[in-house]
């Protein structure tokens, strides 16, 4: 049996606990520029290279600073890279230098530098991200402006838009966060030394961004948030260790997102307010299938919004409705969240629009009886605000597209007419009444919108009263009733139109929920049915390359050849190499490797041709889905959507993993009873031979002298017996355990019948000479395709089960036969036979029936097991039967030919 390797298991586990492994970061966090943060960084380094630690310098910002370059003496500092950009020569931290070194700690300053175009990453705390996942510990530095869910503040606090910002859960998932502080008037200090900027540059630092009010202002900010930091690591160590009887359930944060700019400054205070209550953060952006598209603005607006959200660590749900204040509410409820944030434009309303029509933040605050209500206000500049095509202007919103207009004419005039010729016939004015408004119901039911039923209406009253009404071919109206009569008319023409309208837009909107919900479902459904890794990866490309259109393909890793293998489902084929390029292949590696999303369209290697994502399973990345960039961009939605198909293809692929893993735990059980049931089997039935032999030798050796010859060939005939029987039961291990490693190898030749029976029975000559022996085989001589050594053990051990369990006056009969195709034998006994209730057992493994008569050594239950291993290799079958009067019957068969 294949026993695992104890090397192996280890080197196993070593792999799994390098993998998990990851690197520790460590922040030196201060308010300003010259508070100390790198000059400290330095410090602690040539502490650690006191300790004895690996430390080196992968950048640092010296700034021409005495006191920092002095530090950096004694410290080993890597070569920087140079990328030329516009003419000019950048220095910038050498990631891929830094990996080959793979030092213990290494310091990288500025964790929020913006990298110059061509480098792996766009921005510096993506390199340290990477140098994480490789294992290594990292200080850096940074200040409290580059926050991103703290920009508009800094704008406020500054009135300084801080560009270069870094996302907050950096500084959350840090292992350390070190404050460096001093009072500004200290620092005001170093400026007008000049320690910090050259006197010209600080002068025009203190004079806009440098103020003592600015400094109080970002050192408070920096206190607070290093406050929170510590207080999240206190709330986590206090409910990790269970001592809380009852642990408080966090809150939920819902941002509404829109394509305007101020759902930044909405993101940002949410983010702010789920960081100091610990909670969760969602946000959620509705989209009005009824409306009109979105202006390209608005659109990349909406986009930038939604990739802040993403920064900030927010949940992204995507929702199709045309009743905001509803849908907000049901995620809301469904989601059961406790504090819905969002914005308020500073917009000129008259006071008749307040009474008619609520925006937005009212509904919401009139319907929302438990769950809080923040109203984020915001006065932007025009030319920062972008709206939808919509919004533009009154004439936009009551526009009417050529082909509606068209199909107004048309109802109209073929109205009128049905309508003309009623009046001929005599018919009264009201049913020619009714008409116009069956044509009105008409024009809202096949147009779209309902300014063309409302249209409609008015231009049937009119035509009304011009054709229909006394005085005909006139506006003029004689009759007072009449003029209720259009009234009322026009009145439920626009209602019939706008209900219509309305209906029309709720058929859309479900129609989309219909689709996105039977989409969810197919996926769903299409990912049970498989139970193979490969068919799920294909059926994954399949839906993504149906639902985006595009070229997709699949990496995963192969454990035999170690290395990614590659699936694809190509729409366009002559985009197919550029796709699958050792570049982009590369690209994947990357994603794999570190988990993270990367390529065209990310700030992560977006010179690629491809947009990347891994599939991360329970305990690892299983592999990375491919999407072509070329062509439609890929915005949210199908980002949704590949999030939801790489979801299922993860589920189902480590569904596979687990199967796989507990039927080779069950194996491995398996081996294990079987491994414990021949040893113990072994050990019982060792005993028995070797007690008789060593017995027998001892009694011949002590006593030599004083007993007789006969008993002496007695007992030697007795050991030999023994040592038979324990011969026949080591060729036996043996065999099973080359049939178990596999290395059973049949070497087939013709054989002749005779002599295969004949040299069987030599073997086991002695063990025959007091049975009835009977041989029948064909008089014809046959030649049988086997491997004679085989067949010999097979027959050997049926000869051998027959004599154990007969009686004193055994008789075997060896009978040989045509049958067939086959070549049939059969070793008959005349023995107590086999019981039916375990003659379907008989060749399994270390069974051993109850027998009525059998001698004291029973067996471990291998050989039979054996046999039928030997004859399936053979090609052929063996069987059992019991003799109608006693003993039973065994019968293999072999093909004539192979």
């Amino acid at each position: 049996m294949n026993r695992p390797d104890p090397e192996s298991l280890l080197s196993k586990l070593n792999s799994e606990e390098e993998k998990s492994k990851r690197g520790k970061l460590k922040i030196f966090f201060g308010y300003a520029a010259g508070v100390g943060k790198t000059y400290s960084m330095l410090e602690s380094a040539h502490i650690l290279k006191e300790n004895g630690v690996d430390v080196v310098v992968g950048y640092v910002e010296q700034h021409s600073r005495k006191e920092t370059l002095a530090l950096i003496d004694g410290l080993e500092v890597l070569d920087i890279k140079e990328v030329k950009y516009k003419n000019i020569i950048l220095k910038e931290f050498n990631l891929d230098l830094a990996l080959k070194r793979n030092p213990e700690v290494i310091l990288v300053d500025e964790l929020a530098h913006t990298n110059a175009k061509g480098c792996r990453h766009a921005k510096r705390w993506q390199d340290i991200e990477e140098l994480l996942m490789a294992g290594i510990d990292v200080y850096t530095t940074v200040n409290v402006q580059h926050l991103e869910s703290l920009n508009d503040i800094i704008e406020i606090v500054t009135n300084v838009c801080v560009k270069e910002t870094i996302p907050d859960k950096i500084i959350d998932l840090s292992s350390q966060l070190e404050l460096i502080d001093v009072e500004p008037d200290v620092l005001l200090e170093r400026f007008n030394q000049g320690k910090i900027y050259k006197k010209e540059q600080a002068i025009r630092a203190q004079e806009n961004f440098f103020t003592k009010d600015n400094l109080i202002a970002l050192r408070e900010l920096a206190l607070r948030k290093t406050a929170q930091k510590v207080n999240k690591e206190v709330e986590i160590t206090r409910l990790s260790k269970g001592k809380e009887i009852v642990i408080p359930t966090s809150e939920t944060i819902l941002a509404c997102v829109s394509p305007s700019p101020s759902s930044q400054k909405i993101l940002r205070t949410a983010s702010r307010i789920s960081q100091a209550s610990l909670s969760k953060l969602i946000a959620i952006h509705i989209k009005n299938p009824s409306q009109k598209e979105m202006s390209k603005e608005a659109k990349k607006q909406l986009e930038n919004n939604l990739e802040l959200a993403k920064k900030l660590g927010a949940e992204i749900v995507l929702l199709h409705g045309d009743n905001m204040v509803e849908d907000i509410l049901r995620f809301a409820k469904m989601r059961n969240v406790t504090k819905i944030i969002i914005g308020r434009n500073h917009r000129t309303h008259s006071i008749f629009s307040k009474f008619v029509k609520k925006d937005i933040v009212d509904k919401l605050i009139d319907e929302a009886d438990y769950i809080d209500i923040h109203v984020i206000p915001y006065k932007g500049r025009s030319s920062n605000r972008y709206i939808t095509k919509n919004e533009s202007s009154l004439i936009s919103k009551i526009k009417v597209s050529s082909l509606d207009i068209i199909k107004l004419l048309c109802i109209t005039i073929v109205v009128s007419v049905i309508s003309s010729v009623l009046k001929y016939m005599g018919f009264i004015q009201e049913n020619i009444y009714l008409i116009y408004i069956l044509g009105v119901a008409l024009v809202s039911v096949v147009t779209k919108g309902y300014t063309a039923g409302i249209i409609s209406s008015v231009i049937n009253v009119i035509l009304l009263n011009y054709l229909f009404t006394e005085p005909f071919y006139t506006l003029d109206i004689d009759d007072p009733n009449h003029i209720i009569t259009l009234v009322v008319f026009c009145i439920v023409g626009i209602i019939t139109s706008t209900l219509t309208s309305i209906i029309q837009q709720q058929v859309e909107i479900y129609s989309k929920r219909e689709q996105n919900t039977h989409m969810l479902y197919e996926i769903n459904r299409s990912f049970l049915r498989l139970s193979n890794k490969e068919e799920i990866i294909k059926k994954g490309l399949e839906l993504l390359s149906v639902g985006l259109d595009k070229n997709v393909v699949c990496y995963i890793k192969d454990k035999k050849q170690k290395e990614l293998k590659l699936y694809k489902n190509i729409k366009n084929k002559e985009n197919e190499k550029i796709f699958i390029s050792e570049s982009e292949k590369a690209v994947a590696t990357w994603v794999f490797n570190n988990s993270t999303i990367a390529g065209n369209g990310t700030a992560t290697l977006p010179g690629s041709r491809g947009f990347y994502m891994p599939i991360i399973g329970m305990n690892e990345t299983l592999g990375v889905i491919g999407i072509s960039s070329l062509g439609k961009k890929i915005d949210n939605e199908d980002i949704c959507l590949i999030e939801a198909v790489i979801a299922q293809m993860a589920i189902s692929i480590d569904r596979e993993i687990l199967a796989e893993v507990q039927k080779e735990a069950s194996l491995e059980i398996e081996s294990e009873r079987l491994r414990s049931s021949l040893l113990r089997a072994i050990s019982h039935d060792l005993r028995t031979p070797l007690a008789g032999i060593s017995g027998a030798v001892s009694t011949i050796i002590k006593n030599k002298d004083a007993i007789n010859e006969s008993i002496i060939d007695e007992l030697l005939h007795g050991v030999f017996e023994d040592t038979q029987w324990l011969i026949r039961l080591v060729e036996n291990l043996l065999s099973m355990t080359r049939i178990d490693e596999g290395k059973l190898e049949v070497k087939k030749n013709p054989e002749m019948i005779e002599e295969v029976i004949s040299e069987t029975l030599s073997h086991i000559k002695k063990r025959i000479q007091y049975i009835k022996l009977k041989i029948d085989i064909p008089n014809e001589i046959l030649f049988v395709p086997m491997d004679a050594k085989l067949i010999e053990q097979v027959l050997i051990n049926l000869i051998d089960n027959a004599i154990k369990y007969s009686k004193d006056e055994c008789e075997i009969n060896i009978k040989v036969y045509e049958e067939g195709e086959y070549i049939a034998f059969e070793v008959k006994d005349n023995g107590p036979g086999i019981c039916e209730n375990v003659i379907d057992n008989i060749f399994d493994r270390f069974f051993t029936g109850e027998i009525k008569y059998s001698d004291s050594r029973k067996g471990v239950g291998l050989g039979l097991s054996i046999c039928k291993s030997i004859i399936n290799a053979h090609k052929g079958d063996i069987s059992v039967r019991n003799n109608k009067d006693k003993g039973a019957t065994f019968k293999f068969i072999l093909p004539k030919e192979d």
